[in-house]
């Protein structure tokens, strides 16, 4: 009978050991740390575009324009806060003010050249008339934010090593809509005074000229041809009110401000861009 007691005395002490050691344990679990803890994800990762400039200049092209595409030589600075977010300030110059669109080649053929013998009741302009109410794109200058959620490196044919980065782009800036052509000036609708071989305008028109403002938003990316020269690609919607024809629009027999409109403007660019200070950051 006295083994009983002293089994039970035993176990009671064994549990209050256990008890002890075990704050010593969570403790020791506590300190134990692995080397990888709060350890980058990538290590010796080359960071691009952390903390530097760049600057450089190239071509754009607008997509789908009505009456006049616009060839834009496309300077563009830009700062990189960190190798994810950046500012930069992008300008376009259009140098080929004449480049018809394909529609604007179709409409010429199918509208009227001017006679005088014509019913003033005539419902489309004279070729003329037409091309005299026509705007074009006569530069732009936009400041945009750059977000870039991915980047890396990639391989080319297996062999050749570069790296690349993909960005959304979003700001707000200027733009300058100049006249398309200065062969004839704005004309009015006929009156009763207007004799019948008097020169009229069947339709009223008025070219809309002006520097206004643009939002912008797109997609851009950089391939690097070193480590501190890349080719960039951009492809930028500019939004602003607009009459790209100068006619009337809505109807009520004037062409005012009342007939413009809202558009999607699509200018794609390539730049060469050189970096500085031209030596990268290596990440820990």
């Amino acid at each position: 009978m006295k083994k009983k007691p002293q089994a039970m005395r035993k176990v009671a002490a064994l549990l209050l050991g256990v008890a002890g050691c075990l704050p010593s344990a969570v403790q020791a679990e506590k300190e134990r740390r692995s080397p990888l803890t709060n350890a980058p994800v990538i290590r010796k990762r080359v960071e691009l575009r952390d903390k530097r400039f760049e600057i450089g200049v190239g071509m754009g092209v607008s997509i789908g324009q009505d009456f006049y595409n616009a060839l834009l030589v496309t300077p563009k600075l830009a700062f990189h806060f960190t190798d994810w977010i950046s500012i930069a300030a992008v300008a376009g110059y259009n140098v080929y003010p004449g480049w018809k669109s394909s529609f604007n080649d179709d409409l010429n053929n199918a509208l009227p050249t001017e006679d005088a013998t014509a019913a003033p009741s005539l419902k489309s302009p004279y070729r003329d008339e037409a091309q005299a109410g026509m705007n074009r794109i006569g530069y732009v200058f936009v400041g945009q934010a750059e977000f870039i959620p991915l980047s890396g490196k990639i391989a080319i044919l297996s062999s050749l090593f570069t790296y690349f980065d993909f960005y959304i782009l979003l700001g707000g800036g200027v733009v300058n809509l100049a006249a398309a052509t200065t062969a004839k000036p704005v004309c009015v609708l006929p009156d009763a005074s207007t004799s019948a071989t008097d020169r009229v305008c069947h339709l009223p028109n008025q070219v809309f000229t002006t520097s206004q403002f643009t939002f912008t938003g797109g997609v851009g990316a950089h391939a690097f041809l070193g480590r501190w020269a890349a080719l960039n690609l951009e492809l930028h919607d500019f939004i602003y009110k607009n009459n790209a024809s100068g006619r009337d629009v809505n109807g009520d027999k004037q062409a005012d401000a009342r007939d413009r409109g809202w558009t999607n403007n699509f200018v794609f660019s390539l730049n060469l861009q050189v970096f500085f200070p031209t030596t990268a950051k290596i990440s820990r």
